[in-house]
C-alpha cells in the first residue's frame, strides 16, 4: 500500500525581506520582492512567486492547485499541489512510506522508469524537517526533458484524520529548468518552506 500511495505523486500579497537573485540568463530574475499566498481547505502555499498564475484544471483533475510561470516562454515552469487519500490502512506517518533516503531513491527511480532511462534523473538533495508538529520530506532531483536539464523539487506531507483513520498524502512539485532553479534557489526553496497542511 505504501508504494502505491507514493506512486500517486505526480491571493494575498506578502512582503519578502530579501530580493530574489538575478538569473544568469540575460539578467532575468524572479523579479519580485513579494510573493503570493494560495490557500485551500487543508493546505497553504504562502511563498509563491507573484508571476506564477493559477490555472483552472477543472473538477476532474487530480491537482488541488496548478500554477505556471506567466512570463513569455516559461509556461513549462510549474508549481502543483496534489493529494491522494487512503480511506483506511494507509500510512499514519511519512516514515510509514519509508525513510526520506528511501523515498528519494524511489522518486528518482520512478522518473527513470517512466522515461525508460532517457531522463537520466539524479538526486541533488533530500532531507526531512518538521514545522508546527508536522513532518515534511523535501527531495530535489534533476532530469533531462527534451535535451534540457530540469530540476524537480518535491515536498511531501501527510495529514491523518484521527476520527476516520484516513490519511492524505500531499505533494508539492516545483519544476523548472536547471539554470533558472540554480539562480533562484532561495525563492524556490521558499515555496517548499512556505507549504503547510492543517
Amino acid at each position: 500500500m505504501a508504494l502505491g500511495f507514493l506512486g500517486a505523486l505526480a491571493v494575498a500579497s506578502t512582503p519578502r525581506a530579501d530580493a530574489w537573485a538575478t538569473e544568469a540568463l540575460g539578467g532575468d530574475a524572479l523579479a519580485s520582492t513579494s510573493a503570493r499566498a494560495l490557500e485551500r481547505g487543508r493546505f497553504r502555499l504562502s511563498e509563491t512567486p507573484e508571476h506564477y498564475e493559477e490555472v483552472d484544471v477543472g473538477g476532474s483533475a487530480s491537482a488541488e492547485a496548478f500554477l505556471r510561470d506567466a512570463r513569455f516562454g516559461l509556461a513549462a515552469n510549474t508549481i502543483s499541489v496534489t493529494s491522494k487519500t487512503a480511506t483506511g490502512g494507509g500510512p499514519m506517518t511519512l516514515r510509514d512510506i519509508g525513510a526520506v533516503e528511501d523515498v528519494a531513491t524511489r522518486l528518482v527511480d520512478g522518473e527513470n522508469a517512466a522515461s525508460r532511462g532517457r531522463a537520466r534523473a539524479t538526486l541533488r538533495e533530500r532531507f526531512a524537517r518538521e514545522k508546527k508538529g508536522v513532518e515534511y520530506y523535501d527531495v530535489v532531483l534533476e532530469k533531462d526533458v527534451l535535451g534540457v536539464r530540469r530540476v524537480i523539487q518535491i515536498t511531501l506531507a501527510l495529514r491523518v484524520d484521527r476520527d476516520t483513520g484516513a490519511s492524505t498524502l500531499y505533494t508539492v512539485r516545483v519544476e523548472t529548468d536547471r539554470a533558472r532553479y540554480d539562480a533562484n534557489e532561495r525563492a524556490y526553496r521558499a515555496v517548499a518552506d512556505g507549504f503547510e497542511i492543517f
